[in-house]
Formats: C-alpha cells, sequence, structure tokens
C-alpha cells in the first residue's frame, strides 16, 4: 500500500503469483469493468457489511492491479480503517472475483509450486482491505448462483468450482486427436506444428479467395467489353438497316408506308431481312423505260416530243406515267406547271 494525491491509497489488490491454494489468475485475463460499475471497497470480503470506501483509478501496471482507495470518513467503520491504514496497522488488500470463465492445465503456464491450474479469463467482483493480504491469504470467490464465497479450503469445494472448466479442456484435447487426423498430423504432433498447419489452411483460403476475387473481376470486365461491343455492332446493323431501307423506298423497290414494318423485320433478324429485301427488283421509271425502247427499237422518245405530238399520237396517258416528265413538257406548252 502507498498514499496516493489526496486522502486516497494505492493498493496492490492482485498480482499474478501463486495463491495458497496452489492456482493462480492472469492479470492479462480480468474483466475489470464489472468492478468499474460498482467499485465497492469491503474490509475482509464481508460484504453483509456497507462498504467502508470506494475504488478509484483502477488500473493495470506491470502485471498488477492497482486501486486507489477512498475511504467513507463519515462512516465509524471506514474511518476505522481509514485510521489503520494512515498508521500503517493495516497495508494490504485483497480481490474478490467470480469463478474463473477459463482455465488451462498447460505446463507452459505453471509457476514453481503452482499445483493446480492458471485462471486465463475472469471477472473481477469487488475488494477488500485485509489484515493477510493480497493473493496469498486473502483471495476470495463467489458462487455466481448463490451470490455466496466459496471455502476456497476445502479442496473438494475448489475442484467443483473448477470441474466445469476442466472437464471442457479434457473434451479439448480429446478433439485434439480428431484435430490432428483432420491435418494429417500424428497425435503427438506439437502445438506449434498444429498452428502452423492451420495457418497454411487460412492462407490457402486467403488466396483462393483472392483468386476468385480477380477472376470474377475479370469475368466481369470480359462481360462488360462483350456488352459494349454487342451493342455498337446493334448500332451499326441498326444504321445500316435504316440506310437499306430508305434506300429501298427511293428506289420504288418498297413503299413508304412499309419503312417500319421493314426496320422491324431488320431488327428481329437483320440477315433474313437483308436477303429479302435484296431479292426485290428496282422498279423502273417511265422515262427510262421509252428511252430504253426508243433506242432497242427506234421509235421516238417522250422526250423528244412536243407536248402538242404527244396530245396528237394519244399518248398523254403514257406520258402521265412519269410525273417530272409530264410537268416539263406541260410546263413547255402552257408556260406554267399543271396543278
Amino acid at each position: 500500500m502507498r498514499k496516493a494525491m489526496g486522502k486516497a491509497y494505492t493498493f496492490c489488490v492482485h498480482d499474478e503469483s501463486v495463491n495458497t491454494y496452489g492456482f493462480r489468475m492472469l492479470t492479462s485475463g480480468a474483466n475489470l469493468e464489472e468492478f468499474k460499475k460498482n467499485p465497492v471497497v469491503l474490509y475482509n470480503h464481508n460484504d453483509w457489511e456497507t462498504p467502508i470506501g470506494r475504488g478509484e483509478n483502477v488500473r493495470v501496471e506491470d502485471g498488477s492491479i492497482l486501486v486507489d482507495v477512498v475511504f467513507d470518513e463519515e462512516d465509524e467503520k471506514g474511518r476505522t480503517i481509514a485510521g489503520k491504514v494512515e498508521r500503517g496497522f493495516l497495508r494490504m488488500a485483497s480481490i474478490g472475483a467470480w469463478p474463473p470463465e477459463e482455465v488451462s492445465d498447460d505446463p507452459a503456464l505453471k509457476l514453481p509450486g503452482q499445483t493446480g491450474p492458471t485462471a486465463t479469463r475472469w471477472t473481477m467482483r469487488e475488494m477488500s482491505v485485509c489484515p493477510i493480504g493480497s493473493n496469498h491469504n486473502a483471495l476470495a470467490m463467489y458462487d455466481r448462483a448463490t451470490n455466496k464465497r466459496i471455502d476456497l479450503s476445502d479442496r473438494q469445494a475448489l475442484v467443483r468450482l473448477m470441474d466445469k472448466e476442466f472437464s471442457i479442456n479434457h473434451k479439448r484435447e480429446n478433439n485434439m486427436s480428431y484435430l490432428t487426423q483432420m491435418l494429417k498430423l500424428s497425435d503427438s504432433a506439437s502445438d506449434q506444428a498444429i498452428r502452423e498447419a492451420v495457418q497454411d489452411l487460412i492462407t490457402l483460403r486467403d488466396n483462393l479467395q483472392a483468386e476468385n476475387a480477380t477472376l470474377k473481376s475479370e469475368k466481369q470486365t470480359l462481360q462488360e467489353r462483350v456488352t459494349a461491343f454487342e451493342t455498337k455492332e446493334k448500332e451499326a446493323e441498326k444504321q445500316k438497316a435504316v440506310a437499306l431501307v430508305d434506300a429501298a423506298v427511293k428506289d420504288g423497290r418498297i413503299d413508304a408506308k412499309g419503312r417500319d414494318s421493314w426496320l422491324e423485320d431488320f431488327a428481329v433478324d437483320f440477315a433474313k431481312a437483308e436477303v429479302r429485301l435484296s431479292s426485290i427488283s428496282v422498279r423502273q421509271s417511265v422515262r427510262s423505260q421509252v428511252q430504253t425502247e426508243g433506242k432497242a427499237g427506234g421509235n421516238v422518245q417522250l422526250a423528244d416530243m412536243t407536248f402538242k405530238e404527244i396530245l396528237e399520237k394519244d399518248m398523254l396517258k403514257e406520258l402521265k406515267k412519269d410525273r417530272d416528265l409530264y410537268r416539263e413538257k406541260f410546263h413547255e406548252a402552257y408556260g406554267k406547271y399543271p396543278e
């Protein structure tokens, strides 16, 4: 114990030494949060009496748990204990804990003189100022079910206290044989060999997951490229279809009213629609037909005749088949275009 600032006194309530019951508790496995919520300081673990003070600045230093104690000097018992601490008659403190959540019988964790297991995970319940100190003689544990203090001097009670944990550890040891078989190791394989084999499996899993992610990314990129190519190809076909259909309308192979229908056919099956359209012959104009006949058979061409000559030869009906030529001849004869 040492005096802290003000009227607070700093106590070491726990370290990792072997207690008189033959086991020890690791500071690294301590859960201090429950005590911090209700930091009561008792005298000699007498929780049926009112607290004599409160704990502050709960901390871990060099493997020990330290608590600054502020005594309730308005309480007669608190004032009495504080005086004995101040005068040096009481110097030690002890921890009150719940039964350990986890224990280990690993020889590597045992210190000389340790006959019991090592508590690797436990929870602090309270702290007490005690005549005989800390781990060695003043460790207290409480039954979670009854909230009563356990007599640790009763060896059988101590065994019952940790029997569950021991059985769990024993079960784990039995499971090690199954684990070594799965890892294709001998039953006598060391912990290091088992850890390395497990790590190899973890590394293999991580590598496979990374490769799988890469393959998914590459697949997605390839799919995006294919989609972009298909979109570009469809757009090119669409433009070509428009050009082919418009050309067919212009040269008279199809009627303008059927343009949209033809474009739909091209959208469904471009190749088939293209073959169908190309099989339709181009319609020749009346002018070209008359000119062709004139050259081949020596007949007079309508284009070379006057409007009057055409009327005299009763060929007006033939002339009107070529609207442009009819308009030109009508304009030549009357100086205006027909309505």
